[in-house]
This record gives C-alpha cells, structure tokens and sequence, in this order.
C-alpha cells in the first residue's frame, strides 16, 4: 500500500508501530531522566531503568531472533 507517497508494508506494520511506541515510551523516559537531579538516589535508578528498558528494546525488536525482524531505518530520507 501507498501511504502519504510511502510504500508500507503491511505485513511489518504491525511489528513497526510496537517498535515506534517503545521508541516513543524510551524518548520521554529519557527526556525526564535529563530534567531530573543529576546525583539522587531516585535518579540513579531511574538511569539503571533506562538501561534496562534499553536492552530489552534491543533485545526483542532489533536483535530478535525471532523472526520477521523489525527494519528500522534511522530516519525518512527527504
């Protein structure tokens, strides 16, 4: 299918947007993390949370030896 002049997939889409929720879920944790104390001890486990949260992103979405593995592309070149 053609979406706003993009060919998507339908087969991954599904797959893709789970990935683009966690991404977006990821970012916003990581934005407070910034706003946070820099040396408290709430901020230290919310940074441990953080990586946490990113190995598991990696672990199920782009290094998943499950397959189909998820394509992500860094960015939509114009």
């Amino acid at each position: 299918r053609i979406l706003d002049k993009q060919i998507i997939i339908v087969n991954f889409l599904v797959d893709d947007l789970r990935f683009y929720l966690e991404m977006d879920k990821f970012s916003r944790l990581a934005d407070a993390m910034e706003d946070a104390e820099p040396q408290n001890m709430e901020s230290e486990n919310y940074d441990s949370f953080l990586k946490k949260k990113l190995e598991v992103i990696s672990k199920l979405f782009l290094d998943s030896e499950i397959p189909p593995k998820l394509r992500v592309r860094p960015q939509d070149v114009p």
